[in-house]
Parts: C-alpha cells; structure tokens; sequence
C-alpha cells in the first residue's frame, strides 16, 4: 500500500519579530505607523566588529520617525528564548530584510522553516506576521527599563498581524555551495561558501545576520524587485480588546481557527496559496 501524498506546499505564513519570548514584547503600533523589530540575538566573540555594528538596533532607520530602533529597546535587558541578556550585549537578528528582498532559514528537514518544496518552486510566496502594540502616546519618548515596557505591553490593546510578503524567486542552499567546494578543494572554510554564494548570487547574500554565526549555512530566500513588500496597514489576525481576543474577517483565510492559535508557522497548498492572495489583491495590497 502506497504512502499518503501530500500536495505540494506553495505558502508559508511565519511569526517574526519581537514577541514575549524574544524580546519580551510586542513592536509599537501608532495611529499612523507600526514598527517591526527584529528580534534580539546575542553578539558573539568571534565575529568581526564592523559585522556587529552592521547589525545594532542603533544603526537601523525606524519607519515612523527619523531615529534608530534603538528607541524602542530598554535600557537594561531584553529576553532571548526566555532569559535575559543586557542590551549592550545583543543585536538584531534583521531578518526579513523588507528593504533588499531576502530571508534566510534552514530546511524544515534540519528543524528551520524552510519546506523543501521551495528548492524548485514556482509562484511560492512567504507571509509573515508580527505581534503589534499599542502603547500610550508618547510612551517611547523617554527610555524605559524592561519591567516597565513589559507591564504596559500587558495591559495595551495588542494583537498579531500580517505585515508584509515575500515571492520565492530563488533559493540558495549554502549547504549545496560548501558540498561542491568540498569536491574541488581538500581544505576550505566557510566564509569561502559565503564568498562563493555571494559571487553567484549578489551582495544581499551579506545583508543577512547570520554572517554573526560564523559556522552557519543557513538557506537564503531571494526575492526580485517588486515581488516583497511591508505593507503600510497591518492585515489583523487575532487581537486582543479590552482583554477580548477577537479573529478578524481574514483570519480563516490565513488558516486561523481559534483565538488560542499562536501562529508560529502555517504551510498552504496551491488553492489556499490563491486564496490569499486574492484577499491581498482585493485589499489593494499587492
């Protein structure tokens, strides 16, 4: 008896950005504006500084407002996975790259997000949803410590978004690269797999923050000018009012059934795939 066959998977829909375990809240959400901070990752020793500042919220624009994301960080601490680390300590882990059209992952064979069914896939596209909050007026105005951010994200009207996608218009496995470097060279290190797949494939290769791993050979989604975007308005998914969790009309399309759903990673077939994107085009979103 043969084995079930699943249809192919030609969407994905992923939590990025900060949340309660990374980071520790929600980015703010403005009447007329949303930030969306990548989420914090520790600096590493061995990882060359100009790399570093690269990739510090301090050198990256905010979209509401002629300042750094650095605004929005606390003066002490942030959580990555649950425990705290100081903020002189960390960066961000920038990615998605709204700006350039990149994304980087692992295969979900290995544990990241990636389906393989993208290695070879036509009109595949990446949705990615961030949880947004509302924080009084004002209230970034001054730095505040982690607690005091912590708390008032509790008690804000909050909820989860869709905010911007991406078409898959090449995949770059830089495991592939580092399989045929192996069977030209005896001895090579893996920044000459980055050099080589930067060589093929352009300079967003070093745009991604995985260049602060220095053993990682991630897989990098590219996408063609035109093809990604970060919407102006926040598409809702879930949202809690006045304590209220509530779905929005959308929430079904995206495969959202309860209140309770976390949305960490959602996978679509073709139909559900056109779906979505039927209800972007009639929002004028893409």
């Amino acid at each position: 008896m043969s084995g079930l066959v699943l249809p192919p998977i030609k969407g994905l829909l992923l939590r990025v950005f900060f949340e309660s375990a990374d980071g520790g809240y929600y980015s703010p959400h403005f009447e007329r504006c949303y930030e969306v901070l990548p989420v914090p990752e520790p600096v590493r020793g061995d990882v060359d500084a100009s790399i570093i500042q690269r990739f510090a919220y301090s050198n990256i624009a905010s979209r509401c407002g002629d300042h750094p994301l650095s605004k929005y960080m606390p003066y002490d601490y942030v959580l990555i996975g649950g425990s705290s680390h100081h903020v002189s300590k960390i960066v961000a882990h920038w990615d998605p790259r709204f700006d350039i059209g990149v994304y980087a992952d692992y295969w979900r064979t290995i544990g990241g997000r990636i389906p393989r069914d993208f290695k070879d896939c036509d009109d595949c596209h990446i949705f990615f949803a961030a949880g947004l909050a509302k924080y009084p007026p004002g209230f970034f105005n001054e730095k505040k410590g982690f607690t005091e951010i912590r708390k008032t994200f509790l008690k804000s009207d909050r909820g989860i978004y869709v905010v911007g996608y991406m078409k898959v218009d090449e995949v770059v496995d830089l495991t592939e690269i580092s399989a045929e470097l192996s069977l030209r060279k005896a001895r090579y290190s893996l920044r000459e797999v980055w050099e080589e797949a930067i060589k093929r494939y352009g300079s967003k290769i070093r745009e991604i923050p995985h260049l602060l791993r220095p053993a990682d050979l991630p897989v990098i989604v590219l996408s063609n000018e035109g093809n990604y975007r970060l919407f102006k308005e926040p598409l809702p998914l879930i949202e809690w009012v006045e304590n209220y969790k509530l779905l929005s009309d959308i929430s079904y399309t995206f495969g959202i059934k309860t209140p309770e759903d976390r949305i960490k990673y959602k996978v679509y077939t073709e139909e559900e795939l056109r779906d979505i994107l039927r209800t972007l085009e009639k929002e004028r979103l893409i």
